[in-house]
């Protein structure tokens, strides 16, 4: 019996793989399309832009990872089923069971390749590949610090706290220099793109002088610098992109400085499901296949189960965006739609014994 659950095993993982370097070679075709745009920026070229393309390719892969556990058991456990290996299984006394162990086995290992991938070798790649891709665009800007992004413009230095999204910006603070000697320091609580130029909101100036130090508040006031919201939207990091001890020390840093920390919390939350939502995917591709394949063809299973993880992956971001508008628990928000396919899976089960 252990030679047949190696060579289920097998066919599992051959499915796997091959889904995912399908998906993996689409979304970098489409990301290096997108790229495009981004040509003769600064000194960024093509031979860039495909470089970024392929230095992105671990991140993607580790993003996909369960909708390729999806797909690729299903295509395993399809192509056994269409050549009636599953059904000679059956009859040699190897049950849904002693199948589902199989499986869940290599699911295992698939997991342990995707934590790898996710936490150890796509974080400093994507951070290495956005860092050159700005430096080559021609912006002095510094990402991931621990007080936020960091940029010049002339004399001028920049600090913003929080992205919103690449038309707001939260906690703006604007150094001027004269030389050595320090002349303004402008604070703004937010900051709004209107089309032309940013407008900062709640701002409090303050001029050093040789004796004295002014200070001046205005509601709102234009801005105009180097940060438009194309460069935003080049720099800022997606908190999914974070291996999970750079999520945790961030955490805690808006943690003592009493600022919002919810979308990273959902974000680190996220990473400690993805385990279970890989195994879940596995999981729900076994009476996918047992209960569909008299009825459907392999090629009409792995359709419906791409709609499912479409379905799935969508789900599973708005429960998230959810979760922060109505400040439910990250972890309840993050680990609700797995929960889900779980149960969906073992009642499923039920259904088939």
């Amino acid at each position: 019996m252990k030679i047949l659950e190696r060579y289920i095993g097998q066919s599992v993982i051959v499915g796997v793989f091959s889904v995912l370097a399908v998906l993996v070679a689409l979304f970098a075709l489409l990301g290096f399309v997108d790229e495009l745009d981004q040509i003769d920026r600064g000194n960024y070229t093509i031979w860039h832009a495909l470089l970024y393309t392929l230095l992105n390719m671990p991140r993607q892969m580790y993003e996909i990872f369960p909708m390729a556990a999806l797909l690729g058991t299903m295509l395993g456990l399809g192509t056994l089923a269409n050549n009636r290996e599953l059904v000679v299984m059956r009859t040699a006394g190897l049950s849904l069971t002693r199948i589902v162990w199989a499986v869940m086995k290599t699911a295992a290992m698939l997991i342990l390749l995707a934590m790898v991938i996710g936490e150890v070798i796509a974080p400093p790649v994507y951070e290495y590949s956005n860092q050159k891709r700005v430096q080559l665009m021609g912006a002095k800007i510094s990402l991931n610090t621990q007080y936020g992004l960091w940029a010049r413009d002339g004399s001028t230095y920049i600090n913003v706290r929080r992205i919103d999204d690449q038309a707001k910006l939260r906690g703006i603070h604007l150094y001027t220099f004269d030389g050595q000697r320090m002349e303004t320091l402008m604070r703004a609580k937010s900051a709004r793109y209107d089309g032309e130029q940013w407008l900062l909101k709640g701002v409090t100036r303050y001029e050093i002088g040789d004796q004295a130090l002014h200070e001046r508040k205005v509601e709102e006031m234009p801005w105009s610098t180097l940060l438009d919201p194309d460069l935003i939207n080049v720099v800022s990091v997606d908190p999914d992109t974070l291996a999970v001890w750079k999520l945790y020390d961030y955490i805690g840093y808006l943690h003592d400085n009493g600022l919002d920390s919810g979308q990273y919390e959902l974000a680190i939350w996220g990473k400690a499901v993805m385990p279970f939502t890989l195994a879940a995917m596995v999981l729900l591709a076994v009476p996918f296949v047992f209960g569909a394949q008299r009825h459907t063809s392999i090629g009409q299973q792995i359709m419906i189960g791409f709609l499912v993880g479409i379905v799935f992956y969508i789900g599973n971001r708005l429960a998230g965006q959810m979760g922060l508008v109505y400040e439910l628990p990250p972890a309840l928000a993050a680990a609700l739609p797995t929960a889900l396919v779980i149960g969906a899976s073992l009642l499923w089960f039920r259904r088939l014994r």
